[in-house]
């Protein structure tokens, strides 16, 4: 029988810890399956809860968590969130069981805000990307990334008011109408995207090997396209009278 020091029990943030390295790291399960509690705790305290765990429930917890990352609402998930970019890495021998496992033993997954009603944290599909674009070396899959993050994030800010994450992406602004940001691509990465990816702003997109790719939320929906340098003038962080005549050419047409 295993004993345990008197008063060895983990406060709540401890047990949380221990909790979630248990559903996260697989290795560590196997560990505790083979070589039983006293070979993995780390103290009295951890011994006390790691010899209690029902090895089977454990297994069949750590499943459900990464069905639920995976797929994070009943609306959609990272598979249907990020479609071009998983497909774009697959063609470079990733699977989606290898991105969701690095994903869920990365820095970046700990950003998420997984428990509700704790600290605010980063919503599941910023914390992939930063996964994704950490590892994504090539200019399209990067593109790839930003763009369907964009269109996340542009679209939770259209329906969810307030948000119940922040947003650390950079460059978007609040406007008349809700938000707006533009992002500069490689043409070929837009031209992979297809005419749907367009939107309703187009408003002369120069010829280039880059595109300035905007996005707009409004009261009507979300709003995204190419857009030519001109309109691009209207997120410039300095005044100008540029920046303002762009910025009365999208507010006519309902975007600014």
């Amino acid at each position: 029988m295993t004993a345990v020091e008197p008063g060895a029990s983990l406060d709540g943030e401890r047990l949380t810890d221990l909790l979630m390295r248990l559903l996260l790291d697989a290795d560590l399960r196997a560990r505790l399956a083979d070589e039983g509690a006293e070979a993995v705790a780390a103290d009295p305290g951890e011994l006390e809860c790691l010899a209690s765990v029902d090895l089977a429930e454990l297994d069949t917890t750590a499943r459900r968590l990464r069905s639920q990352v995976w797929r994070p609402g009943s609306g959609g998930s990272l598979a249907t969130t990020f479609p071009r970019s998983l497909r774009l890495l697959q063609d470079t021998g990733a699977t989606e069981s290898d991105l969701l496992t690095g994903f869920l033993g990365s820095p970046h997954f700990a950003r998420f805000r997984l428990i509700p009603y704790t600290a605010p944290g980063l919503s599941v599909e910023e914390a992939f990307a930063s996964y994704l674009l950490e590892g994504a070396g090539a200019r399209a899959p990067r593109d790839t990334v930003t763009h369907e993050l964009m269109i996340a994030l542009f679209t939770a800010l259209t329906c969810e008011q307030p948000l119940s994450f922040v947003i650390e992406a950079e460059g978007i602004i609040p406007t008349e109408r809700g938000h707006a940001a533009v992002r500069t691509y490689a043409a070929s990465s837009v031209a992979l995207w297809g005419a749907a990816a367009g939107g309703r702003p187009s408003m002369g997109g120069d010829a280039a090997d880059e595109a300035h790719y905007a996005y707009f939320t409004t009261p009507a929906g979300l709003a995204h396209g190419v857009v030519s340098g001109r309109v691009a003038e209207a997120f410039a962080a300095e005044p100008s009278d540029r920046r303002e005549t762009a910025r009365r050419a999208l507010a006519r047409r309902g975007l600014w």
